[in-house]
């Protein structure tokens, strides 16, 4: 027959993930957990979507800075399925405080 691929995946999560000690296992773990809830496999109140989007885009860009990041700059990223303006700009105003 045709050529087949067999893809083999693992999920994971620790208890703990603060626990985590090596760098890349803490950055698999965050590219896991930000996948699965943009896929909605993992489910996200809107306000804690809101943290973790600021979190990610702080980890991305850095500190909010006026002149680099104007009005919009998160649309850019997707966090959630059908994500909202209303989200975007609750994670711009996290994002400036941290």
């Amino acid at each position: 027959g045709p050529p087949y691929t067999l893809y083999f995946g693992i999920k994971f999560y620790a208890e703990d993930p603060c626990k985590l000690k090596e760098e890349i296992t803490r950055y698999q773990f965050f590219l896991q957990v930000k996948q699965d809830v943009l896929q909605g496999r993992l489910p996200c109140p809107v306000d804690t979507a809101a943290q973790l989007g600021a979190y990610a885009i702080q980890s991305e860009l850095g500190d909010y800075d006026p002149y680099k990041h104007t009005a919009g700059y998160v649309s850019e990223y997707r966090f959630v399925p059908d994500q909202k303006e209303e989200l975007e700009e609750a994670i711009e105003r996290i994002h400036k405080t941290l």
